[in-house]
């Protein structure tokens, strides 16, 4: 139904990591892989998390997400299992729904302007649907920038 005043749904599948599970495991389509936000998760100093968001079939341009940041290209590490769990989510499942208030989002520009996607819930078994502006205004702390190349 809705939480944080969005309308959204929940998909249960099986756990997906990969492109390939998403075909093999799930019954979303190409058109649903294309109307997706595909999130990954880095740190960029001990206890810095930052999400990155970008269009399901593109892919993050590092050097345009570290000036986002202001960090250097080589700060971005990607996260480990113990970041992700601090956050309550799993590898496959990255979700740029995160409400920890230390924790940055940066969007790809062409995010907001999505409309209805599919992103990750935090854990590998559960894609959610929302409307993309909904889901880039409950981050706390947004960064909007061009990051993905296709």
């Amino acid at each position: 139904m809705s939480a944080a005043d969005i309308a959204f749904e929940v998909h249960r599948h099986e756990a997906i990591r990969t492109a390939e599970d998403i075909r093999a495991r799930t019954a979303f389509t190409e058109q649903n892989r294309a109307n997706s936000v595909k999130t990954m998760a880095f740190v960029t100093a001990p206890g810095d998390v930052v999400l990155a968001a970008v269009p399901g079939l593109t892919r993050i341009r590092y050097g345009p997400l570290a000036s986002a940041l202001g960090v250097k290209r080589a700060a971005l590490k990607p996260a480990d299992e113990e970041a992700l769990r601090q956050l309550d989510m799993e590898p496959g499942g990255v979700s740029p729904l995160c409400a920890d208030p230390r924790v940055t989002v940066v969007f790809d520009s062409a995010v907001p302007l999505m409309g209805r996607v599919l992103c990750g819930s935090g854990w590998p078994q559960y894609t959610v649907e929302a409307e993309s502006a909904d889901i880039v205004r409950l981050a706390p702390n947004v960064v909007i920038a061009d990051i993905a190349v296709p």
